[in-house]
């Protein structure tokens, strides 16, 4: 006899409808992987308007093509680059949130000793670009190269160093400057590379190392003297100098370096994914390359194994110029 109770039409009902949801959801997942529509945040954690800013926002408009869906630059600015960074550490994992950052990822923790982050929550996804630091001179000092600059601060009993502020690149090369020519190294910390650029062509200071965007102009109208790049190879708009390896200096190595990060527990496919569009946009996208080498980077395009790799090798390197001269956060 067959059962007509309200209770098992009830049952009935109830799972054909679970079925029902069930099989509608399931083609709309099939068909909407991510990115899915959604918009994706690119957090930049410094003030818009600089070169940095300029080339991410180029990037993020390359990878958005290839994605086919848009990529807001966010700029939050702040504490050398932790507002933006612990901003991004804390976000959801899910592929919607991500940090453009540098040298400060590295820096930062190793010199501050209390992080609203860990390193760690941070992952390494793709490296984008690099551009050595410049050594530069005011004109009047009388030097032409390192050797002739350690001759003279000998002579004179030690070296002023402007630096964009404790922990910036400059300060870490100061450092290596110090150690390297045997010289002591007074360091003039300023509020920005460019208040140190302008201390340098004002004669406040005798040395400074900025990136290549800061000071090729002044070195190309002669109010400032490119005395070395800090790297193995000679790139950028200043090929014309001499690299430290080459004038026998080579432990004062430094790169502006940019790469993307993700909040830990981010799905390796969409990690690999962002690795591959970004490699894809400087290899195919002609006025991204422009746009990178006008602001005196090159390309790096590191996928993640071999990012992940280049960061541990700079972070022991840094590390052991912080043991050694037992650099802080002045």
């Amino acid at each position: 006899m067959k059962n007509t109770s309200p209770r098992h039409d009830r049952r009935s009902f109830s799972l054909g409808l679970l079925a029902l949801a069930a099989a509608a959801a399931m083609p709309a997942r099939a068909q909407d992987p991510w990115p899915g529509g959604k918009p994706i945040r690119l957090v930049l954690p410094f003030s818009a308007g600089g070169p940095g800013d300029t080339n991410v926002r180029a990037m993020a408009q390359a990878q958005g093509k290839r994605l086919n869906q848009t990529i807001i630059v966010d700029n939050r600015p702040g504490a050398g680059g932790i507002i933006g960074s612990e901003y991004v550490a804390k976000s959801a994992p899910d592929g919607y949130t991500w940090l453009s950052a540098g040298n400060g990822a590295i820096a930062n923790a190793l010199l501050r000793p209390k992080m609203p982050y860990a390193e760690s929550d941070l992952v390494p996804v793709v490296g984008t670009s690099s551009a050595p630091s410049v050594l530069v001179t005011n004109a009047g000092v009388p030097v032409q190269n390192l050797k002739e600059l350690q001759a003279w601060a000998r002579a004179k009993g030690r070296l002023n160093f402007g630096t964009a502020g404790s922990g910036s690149t400059g300060h870490f090369v100061a450092e290596m400057v110090e150690s390297a020519l045997g010289v002591p190294v007074t360091l003039v910390h300023y509020k920005s590379g460019s208040q140190t650029v302008n201390a340098i062509v004002g004669g406040e200071v005798d040395l400074a190392s900025e990136a290549p965007i800061g000071v090729a102009a002044f070195v190309q109208s002669g109010k400032l003297r490119a005395l070395a790049l800090a790297a193995r190879e000679r790139t950028g708009p200043l090929k014309q100098v001499p690299t430290t390896v080459e004038q026998g200096f080579p432990t004062i190595l430094m790169q502006h370096w940019g790469g993307i990060f993700a909040p830990k527990g981010t799905s390796a496919t969409i990690l690999d994914r962002i690795a591959e569009v970004t490699i894809a946009a400087y290899k195919e996208d002609a006025d991204l390359v422009a746009q990178t080498e006008r602001g005196g980077a090159q390309p790096m395009l590191l996928p993640r194994a071999a990012f992940e790799r280049f960061l541990q090798e700079e972070r022991a390197r840094m590390a052991q110029i912080v043991a050694a001269s037992h650099m802080t956060l002045e």
